[in-house]
């Protein structure tokens, strides 16, 4: 990545169209799908513009369509309870507007922006395996150091892993967009195209592009494919996030955030992943409560019923013997 501030240009060769703009170094052969499905291909770098082929103009309902109809045959919540991991290798990384510096070593705002992730989740019941661990400074080791929390968070074997980032371009309105009527960002995602698990974490990245397009559109803004590996090689279904950029405030990239996290349980198809399954779970243990403790209640009622029909059967047995030594 570059210093705050610089970026590349990203341009379509044959009409000129400014196509994006990255904060990110850009290589031959990187790719991008664009917000409106556009795929392209750098074909070559001059200085800090980059040349662009296009591709195709690629058609997501059908990734859409196969994620719903899976999501039909497998029932409401398919999958099994799993968790999803949290981390971020650039934890110096800060939002200008709030904090006064793009930068602040030993715990920059980024890691407020995984936080919410976080919360969002664990309030649908999702076991969310967080990492704040600092990986300062932001320098070409930072994934060196970064993986290992990464190694140690895939022990639990998460349903995803997302490594929390944004972006350096200077212009504040790039990300800017509007959700549910609050000011908010939209979230860039990067795939790294050069190791083993390349395939599954852009074929990964689509299918999240397609679902939120259709639930939450306009908050995803962009697949880029790099040079790189993002320590994607790790796992499958790995995903890095550049949420807004250091121009824009903590609060709205708190609000893509939260965004991002409220559908993200039902994309990964986890079953706890409904905003009221903690209250449905505790009406379920409260029936099963009632009817275990009327089970409990009833049984005690039949005792006490035995015991006087049984006093009864006594004091007649009784009677008649004491009738009978008389006479």
């Amino acid at each position: 990545e570059q210093a705050a501030g610089e970026y590349y240009t990203l341009c379509d060769k044959d009409s000129g169209e400014e196509l994006e703009y990255l904060n990110r170094a850009v290589f031959e052969g990187d790719e991008l799908l664009t917000g409106d499905n556009r795929h392209y291909r750098i074909h070559k770098v001059e200085g800090q513009k980059a040349h662009c082929e296009f591709m195709e103009q690629r058609n997501l309902k059908p990734v859409l369509e196969e994620l719903q109809s899976a999501a039909a045959e497998a029932g409401s919540w398919p999958g099994n309870f799993q968790s999803i991991a949290i981390y971020c290798t650039h934890t110096d990384e800060s939002y200008v507007p709030t904090s006064g510096t793009e930068s602040k070593n030993g715990g920059g705002d980024i890691l407020q922006v995984a936080s919410t992730m976080a919360e969002v989740l664990e309030k649908q019941g999702i076991h969310v395996i967080h990492s704040e661990n600092i990986h300062d400074p932001h320098d070409v080791n930072a994934y060196q150091r970064s993986r290992k929390t990464a190694s140690q968070l895939l022990q639990e074997a998460p349903a995803a892993i997302i490594d929390v980032h944004r972006d350096g371009v200077p212009d504040p309105a790039y990300y800017a967009t509007e959700l549910d009527g609050e000011p908010a960002t939209q979230i860039r995602l990067v795939v790294g195209r050069q190791n083993q698990n390349s395939e599954a974490n852009i074929e990964f990245a689509e299918k999240m592009k397609a679902y939120y397009d259709n639930v939450k559109p306009g908050l995803i803004k962009s697949i880029f494919m790099a040079k790189g590996n993002y320590n994607q090689d790790l796992a499958p279904h790995s995903i890095l996030l550049e949420v807004g950029t250091h121009t824009n405030s903590l609060e709205e990239a708190q609000v893509g955030a939260r965004e991002f996290a409220e559908v993200l349980p039902q994309f990964l198809g986890l079953k706890n992943a409904s905003g009221n399954q903690p209250e449905k779970a505790a009406e379920s243990q409260k029936t099963e409560n009632e009817t275990d403790t009327g089970g409990f209640g009833k049984a005690i009622l039949w005792l006490i019923l035995i015991a006087a029909a049984g006093g009864l059967v006594f004091v007649w047995i009784s009677r008649g013997s004491f009738t009978g030594r008389k006479q």
